[in-house]
């Protein structure tokens, strides 16, 4: 008889950049259900952690936080997650943030 493959339990501590980029990751792993139960644990209710911004709906949308300076140094592995983000959302135009370019400007 052979012997049932155990699931790993793996718990993901916050909600920053880095906890993030681990989920997409290992659920992008072919079978990741067969092998994972993953479970991202989060202190309140927004992610991003240091890098999180949040706008003022009352202020013209004035950006309260700022932390995209977190990515200093990273740009090109960030936005190679990003693109395959996108690509597997799959967003229908006209959607908001439809695509990274409409997610990112100058």
């Amino acid at each position: 008889m052979d012997a049932v493959p155990s699931v790993r339990k793996i718990a993901i501590l916050g909600g920053g950049v880095s906890a993030v980029t681990t989920a997409f990751r290992l659920t992008n792993e072919p079978n990741w259900q067969e092998r994972y139960q993953i479970t991202l644990y989060q202190q309140g209710w927004r992610l991003g952690g240091k890098g999180a911004s949040g706008r003022n709906a009352t202020d013209h949308q004035r950006i309260e936080e700022h932390g995209i300076h977190v990515w200093f140094g990273f740009y090109y592995n960030a936005f190679h997650s990003l693109r395959q983000c996108y690509e597997e959302l799959d967003r229908p135009a006209g959607a908001p943030l439809a695509t990274l370019d409409e997610a990112f400007f100058p």
